[in-house]
């Protein structure tokens, strides 16, 4: 069975009987370019403020190259955040990772990037995901705050970075 209405394709089944939903809202968007000196100071940084994300695709655009997502309907969005930091340094004893939603701020991880980084490197890769309740219009974003450095060292690197996500129910 194909569901359709004049303009949309909903459901779409393979002879296999497979279902897509094209319209299904679903994102994916990698960091277009290192992000230098974002944190470290204790200052709380949004992903994708200063170097936009590319879309990989977007369903249903819905997403922002600023790191924004916008919930087209109300329902459950499982969201996936990866972070890649370089230039973790001495002092920074504390960060705070968090999925940002109209409803609710999912503090996914609290730590100590110093005993996670790699020690020859100085790099330090989060990944943390949430299964959000949101309603019609609400924004869901990436925001990581790392403290006790000197000043805003950390870059965000382009490889490793991505924001996704997708209705589920």
């Amino acid at each position: 069975m194909v569901t359709r209405n004049s303009v949309n394709t909903y459901t779409v089944p393979t002879t296999a009987n497979e279902v897509t939903m094209p319209a299904q809202p679903a994102f994916l968007g990698v960091l277009s370019g290192t992000d230098s000196n974002v944190t470290g100071n204790g200052a709380a940084y949004t992903v994708g403020t200063n170097t936009a994300f590319t879309e990989i695709f977007d369903q249903n655009a819905d997403f922002n190259v600023n790191g924004t997502f916008t919930a087209p309907v109300t329902g459950r969005y499982m969201l996936v955040v990866n972070i890649q930091m370089d230039n973790v340094a001495a002092g920074m004893t504390t960060g705070v990772f968090d999925i940002v939603t109209s409803n609710r701020t999912y503090n996914v991880l609290n730590l100590n990037p110093l005993v996670m980084i790699d020690a020859s490197t100085n790099d330090l890769a989060l990944e943390s995901n949430a299964i959000a309740d949101m309603d019609t219009a609400d924004t869901a974003y990436c925001s990581i705050t790392i403290s006790g450095g000197v000043g805003n060292t950390v870059d965000l690197e382009t490889a490793g970075t991505f924001f996704c996500g997708k209705l589920i129910c």
